[in-house]
């Protein structure tokens, strides 16, 4: 399994490719202009098959109609943060001045705890929001953190449905994995497992 970056610049956060040589999926498509995505899906002829969200913010969804323009593919969202698609408040495109909705004509499949899809297990990670999920691969090492855990850093708990306490734990719980899994976070470079605790080693002061 591959996972190759897209950094968008006006929001200032991290899009995603995660494929097996022939399938991709797409996670958090959060630029104004995801087109080097979804030419760079083309140049490797991959099969794309859904949408990751690891929640609901606008830095994170606002990319989805360029790709449901260019695939009509399943959206898969925490069933917790189901309503960011749907509510400007929640998802904060009213700080950038838009009342984002996403159409009802797009298949989004709710997840929850303990789900699997493309080799990745759901690990609900509240905090930043309250449905808030991270997509661990075991086997690959690999973990999609959104805005649960940055290098050295975390998601920020006071906006809508955020809350510290719930964050903190979450943190814990990531701690646990395996040392060597890979975080691939929402903002920011990739950093292990490790290296965060030794960041972290003063924890956490949220």
């Amino acid at each position: 399994m591959h996972v190759e970056l897209f950094m968008n610049q006006k929001t200032n956060g991290n899009s995603y490719v995660v494929d097996d040589g022939k399938d991709c999926y797409i996670v958090d498509p959060g630029g104004f202009d995801m087109s080097s995505l979804l030419n760079y899906i083309d140049e490797k002829k991959f099969n794309l098959s859904g949408v990751l969200l690891t929640h609901g913010h606008y830095d994170h969804i606002i990319g989805l109609p360029e790709i449901m323009a260019y695939k009509d593919v399943p959206v898969y969202i925490s069933e917790k943060d189901y309503d960011f698609l749907y509510d400007s408040s929640l998802s904060l495109t009213l700080w950038i001045d838009m009342d984002f909705k996403l159409s009802k004509e797009v298949k989004v499949i709710k997840l929850k705890e303990g789900d699997e899809i493309f080799g990745f297990k759901v690990l609900e990670t509240p905090g930043h929001t309250h449905g808030g999920v991270c997509y661990y691969n075991e086997k690959e090492k690999i973990l999609m953190s959104g805005d649960t855990i940055f290098k050295a850093n975390y998601g920020r708990t006071d906006l809508p449905t955020g809350n510290s306490a719930d964050m903190k734990k979450s943190i814990e719980r990531l701690f646990e994995l395996p040392g060597d899994t890979v975080a691939y976070p929402g903002h920011g470079g990739e950093v292990s497992i490790a290296q965060n605790k030794e960041y972290f080693e003063y924890l956490v002061k949220i």
